[in-house]
């Protein structure tokens, strides 16, 4: 089987179990991944390349595209070849905690593994994803505490975001709004037994049901993909459905920066929280775990918003 040295730059690798499209030389250099199907879109080969140079390590960090059929053969390959960390993406994060030997609290809680750890004869199993809510809320803490909450969407991303919200900021009640409200339903029967003093509710996620618990929230999430690029006129919520100024606003995507349902909170002057610093700070702590370093955010910042805003004015017609 052929054999090639993982570059130090970001490219896409298309991996192939037991193939010769990826086999890594034995070297010191510490090696690192993501993995995902699709990957070609991911901002971590930037964001982890960009803090090894800055601190001088000598590493490198690729993304490597994996269709779901192929995950179990190629964390036994990474094993084996020596990969020390990989962060993971859809759609692989629940997959992953069948394929792991331990797994930490919040990932057990969460039910997702974002960030694998190999280790001696052992694999570890993690999810960033709850410090990179918490820390992107941090500032706002005594605005959350004993207060209400609405989380739009039921999906992978709500069970980390409502674990670090029971978890950290012990809010008095989280309504989970969903199209389909027995998902919303199912999503509260698995994590309820961590919801401590939270009080958990499912609402349909119509907008007559926002519009009715909005004024009382002083915290609005939008975990669903509704907004992202390309479709970016759209929102989860009608324009009829006001904010706040007293209201913290956080919307899981990052591209494009301000969504129109970030647009919408601002203009009522509520305090907007792009998803780029859940994306910056679960990253910062993947990072953490591997090589026991802090992550230089505040210089790595501009590096990743200068490349979101090149890829936003490159995609324009």
């Amino acid at each position: 089987m052929g054999t090639r040295q993982v570059p130090r730059t970001y490219q896409v690798i298309p991996f192939e179990v037991r193939g010769t499209s990826v086999t890594l030389q034995e070297e010191e250099m510490k090696r690192f991944g993501v993995i995902g199907h699709p990957i070609a879109h991911s901002l971590s080969p930037l964001l982890h390349n960009t803090a090894f140079s800055l601190l001088g390590l000598d590493c490198s960090y690729e993304a490597f595209d994996i269709d779901p059929a192929s995950l179990p053969a190629a964390i036994r390959e990474f094993k084996d070849q020596g990969i020390a960390g990989l962060n993971v993406t859809i759609p692989h994060k629940e997959s992953m905690l069948s394929l792991v030997d331990e797994l930490t609290d919040e990932a057990r809680a969460v039910g997702a593994v974002n960030t694998v750890t190999f280790g001696g004869s052992r694999v570890q199993g993690d999810n960033t994803d709850v410090y990179g809510v918490a820390a992107s809320l941090e500032q706002y803490r005594q605005e959350i505490r004993d207060r209400i909450v609405v989380l739009i969407g039921a999906g992978g991303s709500a069970r980390a975001i409502i674990y670090a919200l029971i978890d950290r900021f012990a809010p008095a009640e989280i309504a989970i709004a969903n199209r389909t409200r027995r998902r919303a339903q199912e999503l509260i029967a698995d994590i309820e037994p961590y919801a401590k003093k939270t009080k958990l509710r499912a609402i349909s996620g119509s907008d007559e049901d926002l519009e009715l618990l909005m004024p009382s929230a002083s915290l609005v999430i939008n975990a669903t993909p509704v907004g992202m690029f390309p479709l970016v006129d759209h929102s989860p919520i009608g324009d009829q459905i006001s904010f706040h100024p007293d209201q913290v606003v956080l919307d899981l995507i990052y591209t494009p920066l301000e969504t129109r349902f970030l647009s919408l909170a601002s203009k009522c002057g509520a305090r907007t929280i792009s998803g780029l610093e859940m994306f910056l700070h679960q990253g910062a702590r993947s990072f953490e775990i591997w090589l026991g370093r802090q992550m230089p955010l505040e210089q790595i910042r501009p590096v990743i918003l200068n490349q979101l805003q090149t890829r936003q004015t490159t995609s324009k017609p």
